[in-house]
């Protein structure tokens, strides 16, 4: 039978997050072994970052036969909060846990979003144009994707458009480090070397890459700025971007 005290850190943390609790359950991934608790953004790096930390929980390689396994929670070595809601709750209080997350430019995080979900990969596009009430037989422009986008409430986003904010929660939150993704190479270098782990170095261009970077002059006009600036309102002011594509 649990205690006080563990039915008390349940309800912290599901109270922290204040999103479905499976949503919570996907993101959250946490290390009893290393300590930590890593919190993941869709099109943030989380491909590369799930299989270094996957891979230092087994303290071993792993060869997936499809790459996206590496988003299956059910092979995952790292615990959902499920696993251990009191643990979970404690991983979010203290210094016991190294809590983390990487970030990103709302401008560019949006528009690698767009190329990749609705431009590059046609499973995607069948899957989530619908969500937006397109036809998935047809790509949307991106200014079509954002007023889609724009029109919808917090609890009816992907979590690849989703807010940074609502994933992360970073009012609630206590974060130990927060990373960026502009700086990914020695962010996670530095991450790395903090957890006592090894992978940094292999960490290799995602499959998901569609250089959005590169891409933003040519996809962002004047109405298409207006709505990112509206839509990430709460990314830009909690997490310091500019609100201009100019210098990214």
């Amino acid at each position: 039978m649990k205690d006080e005290s563990e039915r008390n850190l349940e309800q912290f943390a599901r109270n922290t997050f204040n999103q479905p609790f499976a949503l919570t359950n996907y993101l959250c991934h946490v290390s009893k072994k290393n300590k930590f608790l890593y919190v993941e953004t869709p099109k943030v790096a989380c491909t590369s970052v799930k299989r270094v930390l996957q891979e230092a929980e087994l303290g071993e390689s792993i060869k997936y036969e499809n790459p996206g396994d590496v988003h299956n929670r059910e092979l995952s070595p790292l615990m959902r909060p499920s696993d251990e809601l009191a643990t979970f709750g404690r991983s979010l209080v203290g210094s016991e846990y190294f809590r983390f997350c990487f970030v990103r430019n709302p401008f560019t995080r949006v528009l690698s979003c767009y190329l990749d979900k609705m431009v590059k990969v046609e499973y995607e596009r069948r899957r989530l144009a619908p969500k937006l009430g397109f036809d998935p037989d047809v790509v949307p422009t991106f200014l079509e994707f954002l007023e889609a986008v724009s029109k919808q409430s917090e609890s009816e986003y992907d979590i690849h458009w989703a807010p940074q904010t609502y994933l992360l929660r970073p009012n609630r939150v206590h974060y130990s480090f927060v990373g960026r993704f502009e700086l990914f190479g020695s962010h996670f270098e530095m991450l790395c070397m903090r957890l006592g782990i090894r992978g940094a170095e292999r960490v290799s261009s995602s499959w998901h890459a569609t250089n959005a970077y590169g891409k933003v002059e040519r996809y962002f006009d004047t109405q298409c700025v207006d709505l990112v600036c509206e839509i990430y309102e709460s990314d830009f002011r909690n997490f310091g971007y500019g609100w201009s594509p100019e210098i990214i």
